[in-house]
């Protein structure tokens, strides 16, 4: 246990040493905020972790996708669901036309970039009153997606620039590059294009995909 403590503090930044837990000169209200600090920690080191390892795959490897037919409101309307349980002080506003009908699509590597969008804007929403928006429809033969958010939008990014593998987004996210990165790539090998613009709606964020459908 004592080993890795110190492997905790040296690695995490605890403000705690091992001589206040064995003196008891820290309450265990400190020591459980200070956990609670380190799992969060701890978990966006692994999400970084996750994001590196999944652009070092596709640039290195020949990537193939595996296209099945896919009931593509149902698969979004699913990540909704499963997000505004998630986060119920976030109000998600869904816009998803529920007779979209099929597409065929890699439904594996799909939900990845829907999932990253949505985490992105979960983590950039105004954190006073977050709201976001899913909307999808089916227009001129192609599957529009779009996904939006009230935060502070691209205040000081180059947008030309987002795509990038080692964009750094406004609050000096590291994993925010590496994020869109993976999701272009994907849209990419659908023949489709994604494109960041400010939200008419909210104010915020916009990521609007468009791929061709059949």
């Amino acid at each position: 246990m004592r080993i890795l403590l110190v492997i905790l503090f040296y690695t995490t930044g605890l403000s705690f040493t091992i001589d206040d837990l064995e003196q008891k000169t820290i309450s265990q209200e400190e020591i459980g905020n200070e956990l609670k600090g380190l799992s969060a920690q701890l978990i966006k080191t692994g999400e970084l972790i996750s994001k590196i390892f999944s652009v070092q795959y596709f640039d290195t490897h020949n990537v193939t996708l595996f296209k099945e037919k896919v009931r593509i409101s149902y698969l979004l309307e699913t990540e909704f669901d499963i997000y505004s349980r998630m986060y119920e002080h976030i109000q998600f506003i869904n816009q998803i036309d529920s007779k979209m009908g099929f597409v065929e699509i890699d439904k594996i590597q799909f939900q990845q970039v829907i999932t990253n969008l949505l985490n992105n804007a979960v983590k950039f929403a105004n954190p006073k009153d977050p709201t976001i928006i899913l909307k999808a429809y089916k227009k001129n033969g192609g599957l529009h997606i779009s996904i939006e958010d009230n935060g502070k939008g691209f205040e000081g990014i180059d947008i030309k620039r987002l795509f990038e593998k080692y964009s750094i987004g406004n609050s000096g996210s590291a994993g925010l590059g590496m994020g869109l990165y993976l999701c272009k790539k994907i849209v990419d090998m659908h023949g489709g294009e994604i494109t960041a613009l400010t939200s008419e709606n909210l104010s915020g964020a916009q990521f609007a995909i468009k791929i061709p459908v059949h």
